[in-house]
């Protein structure tokens, strides 16, 4: 397994600021937000896709995902195709990247109910599945909002069928949803890219995030079953400060994931690489 952070963590960070952090803070990879600006965008020309590309090869980072945020519930058939047409630019971006992974959410089912929402899901994934096939690149749909629930995405997996659609495992929304082994029976085996992060909920139960190792989130079990299933990829931080700006800067918390992952890694046997 290897370790990078989300850029979510870091908004006040540019993209050389990023690149030259990332190693001499012992992480392997970075996964950059991906809205224009904070860090790229669909549009970037040629010219800066092959600066960035440089950027971090030159720092010996891999850039691990982009964070896409296409989503595929609208109940607006417009804005579920505007959204699609996003993530084929996403697609090509990672592909000029040398990013292996795009980050995707399904949105939210409302009163569509889930039948529905599966089906748009897998309708909008269906259509993207060609394009990051021929692209060399993986989608990762999050267990996010209503895709919390591992039979929810198994659904969509088993709908979809391509090889190039896999899960992003954020084990912190999936633990306050159903246990952890639930999930990752579910969708252990489809599991593509990580979101390895703390949190805890206060006295009201609003869910907040949390410094590793200090919230309620079995990150343990989560590990164990990951070493279990053979998962190789990335365990990346996503801290939240983007959306939590009294979160702990990325100089205290970044340390701090690094420092308590790699020492949770040897306890349960995890190699690193």
């Amino acid at each position: 397994m290897k370790l990078s952070f989300a850029t979510l963590g870091c908004p006040g960070w540019t993209l050389d600021q990023i690149a030259r952090n990332a190693a001499p803070l012992g992480f392997d990879g970075v996964e950059l937000r991906g809205i224009a600006g904070e860090h790229v965008g669909p549009d970037e020309t040629p010219a800066a896709r092959a600066a960035i590309k440089q950027m971090f090869s030159k720092a010996g980072i891999e850039i691990a995902c982009i964070m896409g945020y296409s989503k595929f519930t609208w109940d607006d058939p417009a804005k579920r195709a505007s959204d699609i047409e996003v993530a084929v630019k996403y697609i090509a971006l990672a592909r000029d990247l040398g990013c292996p992974v795009l980050r995707l959410f399904g949105g939210q089912v409302g009163e569509a109910g889930r039948d529905e929402g599966i089906r748009r899901v897998v309708d909008g994934l269906k259509k993207l599945a060609p394009h990051a096939e021929k692209a060399g690149v993986t989608l990762a749909l999050e267990t996010h909002d209503d895709w919390c629930v591992g039979a929810n995405l198994r659904a969509v997996l088993n709908g979809v069928k391509s090889n190039a659609l896999g899960v992003c495992w954020d084990m912190c929304n999936s633990y306050f949803v159903e246990p952890l082994e639930k999930t990752f029976d579910a969708i252990g085996d489809a599991v593509v890219h990580v979101h390895f992060k703390d949190a805890g909920r206060d006295a009201a139960g609003k869910i907040a995030s949390k410094l590793p190792g200090t919230g309620e989130v079995d990150m343990r079990k989560a590990l164990n079953f990951l070493r279990m299933g053979c998962y190789q990829g990335y365990l990346s931080f996503e801290w939240e400060k983007k959306w939590e700006p009294a979160l702990e800067e990325p100089e205290v918390a970044f340390p701090h994931y690094y420092k308590f992952t790699t020492a949770l890694m040897r306890e349960v046997g995890a190699l690193r690489g």
